[in-house]
């Protein structure tokens, strides 16, 4: 398969032989891309991801689906499924993805096991107290505070001469801003490469979700809205934490320069596109953590909704499962 992208100066050529190794995923950055009809067939015949971010936290990506089914084992959205997403209840759902998350920020923030133990039972309280999702949106966000609060001073290592300004040396907060890659989006450099990763993640998410048979419109946490597949975004909070180790790991290795990151006005910059591939290289889950993302989401609609023979087996070993997995289950 040939892939050519970008214009002018900055084109460039791909090409992907037949026998060779296949990405898991193609991510196109806005800035120039052309597919044809047939490397979009290659593509879904070998499951590789086709994404495209639009904006922060939107991205678009590409479904395989057919008039009937023909047995083949292309997935499809099942009805039985569907019914099970819409009976389920969503404040327990809802607590369940949020419980899983914290699970992870104390695990990536709290060396001493009996205290992140002791701190996560009392957020457990404060979970099962919430009477509304609205309500455990609070709680959530409290916690993602306290958990962030431990990545202020993480910033951008400077290259020798790399002229780098003064914010970017230190990562202040997860918030959006004018200072980067525009008024709607990131703030610091390394909020625009989180964003990066959690979209691609998302993608990965959508694509393993639907061939459960999910219907990625239907979510528990984000509540439905339209042209948003919330259950997408419900399924990538307890990995978030696991996506934002990756980032750092990454930022901990590599030294920058102002040149890594393209000015594209007087007080806008976007990642340079060679930044944007040697992060995502380094930075992307293992295929294992997003089938267990997706098996999780599986199990919380069966055990929310009555319908407990939804979860069919794929015989993997996982070598370690979500929080909030049943035990035992393969």
């Amino acid at each position: 398969m040939d892939i050519e992208h970008g214009t002018g100066k900055d084109k460039r050529a791909i090409r992907i032989d037949i026998d060779a190794d296949k990405p898991h995923t193609i991510l196109f950055d806005g800035h120039g891309e052309f597919l044809t009809g047939e490397a979009l067939r290659w593509c879904a015949r070998y499951a590789i991801g086709l994404i495209l971010p639009d904006g922060p936290s939107r991205m678009m990506t590409f479904l395989h689906s057919a008039l009937e089914a023909d047995g083949n084992g292309i997935p499809d959205t099942s009805p039985a499924m569907i019914r099970a997403q819409c009976r389920a209840d969503s404040l327990s759902a809802a607590r369940e993805i949020v419980r899983a998350k914290i699970e992870r920020e104390l695990e990536a923030t709290v060396q001493d096991k009996a205290t992140r133990h002791l701190r996560l039972a009392e957020w457990e309280t404060r979970i099962g107290a919430t009477r509304t999702v609205a309500e455990l949106l609070i709680v959530e966000a409290k916690a993602a505070a306290d958990y962030w609060r431990g990545f202020a001073d993480r910033g951008l290592r400077e290259a020798k001469g790399g002229n780098l300004p003064r914010t970017w040396l230190r990562f202040a907060n997860r918030q959006k801003g004018a200072g980067f890659l525009g008024s709607k989006n990131a703030s610091h450099p390394i909020n625009a490469m989180l964003n990066y990763a959690y979209v691609v993640e998302a993608g990965r998410l959508a694509k393993a979700l639907a061939a459960r048979g999910l219907a990625l419109q239907i979510g528990y946490l984000h509540s439905d809205k339209t042209g948003r597949n919330s259950l997408v975004w419900d399924a990538i909070e307890p990995l978030r934490p696991i996506i934002d180790a990756q980032v750092f790991r990454y930022l901990e290795g590599r030294e920058f320069k102002r040149l890594d990151f393209v000015q594209t006005s007087a007080s806008t910059y976007r990642l340079e596109r060679d930044i944007i591939t040697e992060l995502l290289t380094k930075a992307s889950l293992p295929r294992a953590e997003i089938d267990d993302a997706a098996d999780f989401m599986l199990r919380i609609i069966e055990r929310h909704s009555g319908s407990a023979a939804l979860f069919k087996a794929d015989g993997r070993k996982r070598a370690r499962a979500l929080p909030g997995l049943v035990p035992g289950i393969e």
